[in-house]
């Protein structure tokens, strides 16, 4: 399914034409005016749902760790060290809140106008390099390493010293986080960039988070012995604490702060007591599976809970040793002696904060060679008709959860594919559930490496089903794009040039016309590719999509047009020569709207230049330039004097000064 290089997609034999100006087929979406060019594309509502949240882009994950941020110790060394080089490489123990520190140490020495980019872990397109990334004036980057393995670790070191240099140039600054079991492997040129931080004091943190819920703990109820106890964890799982806190209060409306601080820091290490207790105390394999059914299957009707239980039973082979069925327990009875509820509703309960969750951690940290059987049982029961839409979603969550939280993002990955890729070849009634753990997957911290690489493989494939490159254009806008932006571009760019529609190439566009750097990414991809030997018809139809007059001439949010910029002017002059050259049947689509665009502004030679000097020296594309423009000029909406300062460039190119010279038409020479 996936390819190793781009292939290029079979070219039309064309010309321009014979008439005297160039004409071309309208091709997706054009602009004729200022402003946004809005394209509507279809996004499936769960991929939208599950996706968004306060934490939407970039800059809302910033400004919510801000309000939750406490200064670990001797931040201010790393903050020292940032100031004097431009770059830190923050270490630390496991669980002193390191990456929230990089982020934050970043953030600190820019405003809401600075770039700020988060820098992939590991390189999964050669573009993708430390090398290839764009680096503008007063750039910031955060590098977060800290789950990264030694070879994924040792390639990005041993990109960074170059791109260092670059960062110096551009005054920007680096922060690198550093994993602790790594840091002997740097080299003396990056071990003098070295600071280290202690973890933040637990019960400032607590109370951080819980006064950005409105809730204002004393000293003495952050005293409590079972709150004090979970002070010393991470700052991941006092982030945790205070979120079960919430969850008390809405659970217990009618208690206090310090019970509900009570509830929330003591019921994790409670239940895991409890849930060993309850287990060592009921070693039946149907029980445990019982369970294990009621933990992943929880709200759901006792039917369905039981089915999922006498499934794993069966699946497992525990029933071989069994007595016959109804020389057993009742159902019901076993479900009380586990003090699994039953709700008025039919359905299974816990009525123990965080029991449910004690459940299966207990299962997935004690039993990891079954971990591949849990998730093979996860594809059996979520087919059971028994279970409602809601039950399926929750039975994902539960089980993307645990396989993350241990370390088997393999697991997740394979039941997206056996969801998103049916056997048969058509679209799956469980494709929703697939994309909800891709999209789970893909906003994890530590694992989103490994689904935005499934992402990009399947962006690269020839023969992707329809449906599935849905997937990945809404995946990529919707949960890549906010965070790691030049990452989407790359995997909508691959994906618009294997598409049958146009539905990715839309969507690559709206995201580059809404980020300049993106914009200007997208562009240098296409001015590269499009001067080598195999070339992608997509490619020619993205430069038609983003080569908008009116944008790279707009002054009202920049003091200088885009297009008088000169990288991006040398770029544009390579793809407009290059499509006059490969296809120019397609010219005139963008060519009327320049000249119409450059007698609106006050420099017509932003774009008159432009065209120029993309044809080059060619008298056969300078003289059809000149036609098409008196032609255009000649018609009711023309203006004669963009025909005549086109001309004057012209003979400018050709050393020609102040000459009349008759310009053939094309149908004079040949092409």
């Amino acid at each position: 399914m996936t390819t190793e290089t781009d292939e290029a997609a079979p070219q039309q034999a064309s010309t321009w034409t014979t008439h005297s100006h160039f004409e071309g087929d309208q091709h997706g979406p054009t602009h004729a005016g200022t402003g946004d060019l809005n394209v509507y594309y279809t996004t499936h509502e769960s991929v939208r749902a599950h996706a968004r949240s306060p934490r939407l882009t970039l800059r809302d994950d910033l400004r919510w760790l801000r309000v939750r941020f406490v200064e670990p110790q001797h931040l201010s060394y790393a903050r020292e060290q940032l100031a004097k080089s431009g770059t830190v490489l923050l270490t630390g123990p496991t669980g002193s809140g390191r990456t929230t520190a990089a982020k934050m140490l970043v953030d600190e020495t820019a405003d809401e106008n600075t770039p700020f980019s988060i820098l992939p872990e590991e390189a999964l397109d050669p573009r993708e390099t430390l090398s290839s990334v764009k680096v503008y004036p007063d750039h910031r980057f955060v590098l977060d390493l800290s789950d990264s393995d030694q070879a994924v670790f040792l390639a990005r070191m041993r990109e960074l010293p170059a791109f260092r240099t670059t960062l110096v140039e551009q005054h920007g600054f680096l922060v690198v986080v550093v994993p602790d079991e790594l840091a002997h492997h740097l080299d003396p040129e990056l071990k003098q960039f070295v600071e280290r931080i202690n973890r933040p004091r637990g019960d400032l943190v607590l109370r951080r988070h819980l006064q950005a819920a409105d809730l204002n703990p004393t000293g003495d109820q952050l005293d409590q012995s079972e709150v004090a106890q979970c002070l010393k964890a991470p700052m991941q799982e006092i982030a945790g604490v205070a979120e079960r806190v919430t969850e008390a209060r809405d659970s217990l409306p009618g208690e206090d702060l310090a019970r509900w601080l009570k509830e929330a820091a003591g019921a994790k290490a409670q239940r895991r007591e409890e849930v060993a207790e309850k287990l060592a105390a009921h070693p039946s394999g149907r029980e445990r599976a019982l369970l294990l059914a009621s933990a992943m299957c929880r709200g759901a009707s006792t039917d369905a809970v039981f089915f999922a239980a006498d499934d794993l039973v069966r699946m497992m082979e525990l029933d071989k040793a069994e007595r016959p069925r109804l020389e057993q327990d009742g159902y019901r009875a076993q479900l009380q002696r586990l003090n699994v509820e039953i709700s008025p509703h039919d359905s299974v309960e816990f009525s123990k904060l965080s029991y449910d969750e004690a459940v299966l951690e207990h299962f997935w940290d004690n039993f990891p060679d079954l971990r591949p059987q849990f998730r093979r049982w996860v594809e059996r029961v979520i087919e059971l008709r028994a279970l409602t839409g809601e039950n399926r979603l929750r039975l994902v969550d539960r089980f993307t959860e645990q396989a993350l939280r241990t370390g088997s993002p393999e697991q997740v990955g394979l039941v997206v594919e056996r969801w998103i890729f049916p056997s048969n070849g058509k679209s799956s009634p469980l494709q929703d559930f697939g994309v909800r753990a891709l999209v789970t997957g893909l906003k994890d911290a530590r694992h989103g490496t490994h689904f935005r690489r499934m992402v990009y493989l399947w962006s690269r494939a020839q023969d992707l089903p329809e449906w599935v490159g849905q997937i990945v254009v809404e995946v990529t806008v919707e949960v890549i794009a906010p965070n790691f932006p030049e990452q989407a571009v790359v995997r909508l760019h691959h994906r618009a040039r294997r598409e049958s529609g146009e539905l990715a190439r839309k969507a690559l566009v709206d995201l580059v016309r809404r980020d300049l750097p993106q914009y200007r990414l997208l562009l240098e991809r296409l001015s590269d590719d499009l001067t080598k030997t195999q070339q992608w018809n997509a490619d020619f139809l993205l430069f038609l999509d983003i080569a908008d007059p009116f944008l790279l001439t707009d002054t009202s949010q920049r003091s200088r047009p885009l297009g008088a910029d000169r990288q991006l002017r040398a770029q544009l002059v390579t793809c407009w020569r290059t499509l006059m050259q490969e296809r120019r049947d397609l010219v005139a689509q963008r060519l009327y709207q320049w000249l119409a665009a450059a007698a609106r502004i006050p420099d017509p030679d932003v774009l008159l230049g432009i065209l120029v000097d993309a044809a080059g020296e060619s008298i056969s594309f300078l003289g059809a330039l000149y036609v098409a423009a008196k032609d255009w000029a000649d018609a009711a909406e023309g203006h004669p004097e963009v025909a005549i300062r086109l001309a004057q460039l012209i003979d400018r190119a050709q050393g020609v000064q102040n000459q009349d010279y008759a310009y053939p038409r094309p149908e004079e020479f040949v092409l």
